[in-house]
């Protein structure tokens, strides 16, 4: 049982909940700068979306990993990733499942015990504790889309996963921390949300590149797969414009200008991703995965600078 947990855990892979936490912080942060925060909403939603999250990832592997084994591809464990896949995203992806920690048919039962725990989560902040009336609808959207992903209408095999992974992680997740402190819906956090949207959707492009060979064959038609290496690396400096022009739109809803120095951060990162994508460096694949590497760090770190920055504007000057 302890190591079928320890493998579970090694499919969530933990660190990557990150990703949903920090930007609904983000949320909840804005809507601070506005009114009180709820402090016992805060961490039943948190721990709701930790549940969700946890679903989220162990469907997706366990999806995969069950499609490319249909497709007769063999997996050999080697400690810490795969002796046959020679891919940034898909090295160690796999290797509970690969080294017989946990099966298949156990991790997705585990996956859908975490989404039937996170709904009487919901119905608490809805009802106990009145956090709005699109709490539930906001979760049950969430969890739909976080099925439809790997499972159902396959939106990561039809050319809809870029889309649907910055529409959650990117909007979804910043709009819901605020509503669920705010009581109300507002433009403001789909403005503040925009950067990290369409810096996780060029990541969620990048960390396709080394799995193109692998998503080709269980016809998995991502985007990367659709247009091939080069469209994708020459789509990275505009869109990456599009992100820093869009943190223009911040002054307008009220932060003044020298708190956006917190900005900084990411973009060091981001512009280092960009210099080694300019150098060829993601032609190889160790070249790629530093790519991948510090364009994810520059995406987590925007939401955890806007953190920052709110922060700063609801100190008022003396």
């Amino acid at each position: 049982m302890l190591q079928e947990f320890k493998g579970w855990w090694e499919l969530a892979g933990l660190p990557k909940f990150v990703t949903t936490l920090v930007p609904f912080l983000l949320g909840a942060v804005v809507a601070w700068t506005e009114k009180h925060i709820d402090v016992l909403a805060l961490i039943i939603s948190l721990a709701a979306l930790f549940l969700m999250t946890a679903f989220c990832f162990v469907l997706n592997a366990c999806s995969v990993y069950s499609d490319l084994r249909r497709r007769g591809v063999s997996f050999r464990s080697r400690g810490h990733g795969l002796a046959d896949l020679f891919s940034t995203a898909a090295s160690g992806r796999f290797d509970a499942l690969v080294s017989g920690k946990i099966s298949v048919e156990r991790a997705t039962a585990g996956a859908y015990l975490c989404a039937l725990l996170s709904i009487p989560l919901g119905l608490i902040l809805q009802f106990w504790l009145r956090t709005g009336r699109l709490t539930l609808v906001l979760g049950a959207f969430g969890l739909l889309l976080m099925f439809s992903y790997s499972r159902g209408p396959k939106l990561s095999y039809h050319g809809l996963g870029e889309v649907a992974l910055a529409g959650g992680v990117g909007w979804l997740t910043v709009f819901s921390g605020y509503y669920l402190q705010a009581h109300e819906v507002s433009l403001k956090p789909t403005l503040v949300a925009l950067p990290l949207m369409i810096e996780a959707f060029k990541l969620k492009l990048l960390r396709e590149l080394p799995d193109v060979h692998l998503d080709g064959l269980i016809n998995r038609r991502t985007l990367a797969v659709r247009l091939g290496r080069e469209k994708i690396i020459r789509a990275c400096m505009p869109l990456t414009l599009v992100t820093w022009a869009s943190f223009l739109l911040l002054p307008p809803l009220g932060v003044r200008p020298f708190s956006l120095v917190v900005l900084a951060a990411p973009g060091y990162f981001t512009l280092r991703s960009l210099v080694s994508i300019r150098r060829g460096l993601w032609r190889t694949e160790e070249g790629l995965e530093r790519v991948c590497r510090d364009a994810f760090t520059g995406m987590i770190l925007i939401p955890l600078a806007l953190i920052g920055v709110f922060a700063l504007n609801a100190i008022k000057p003396l």
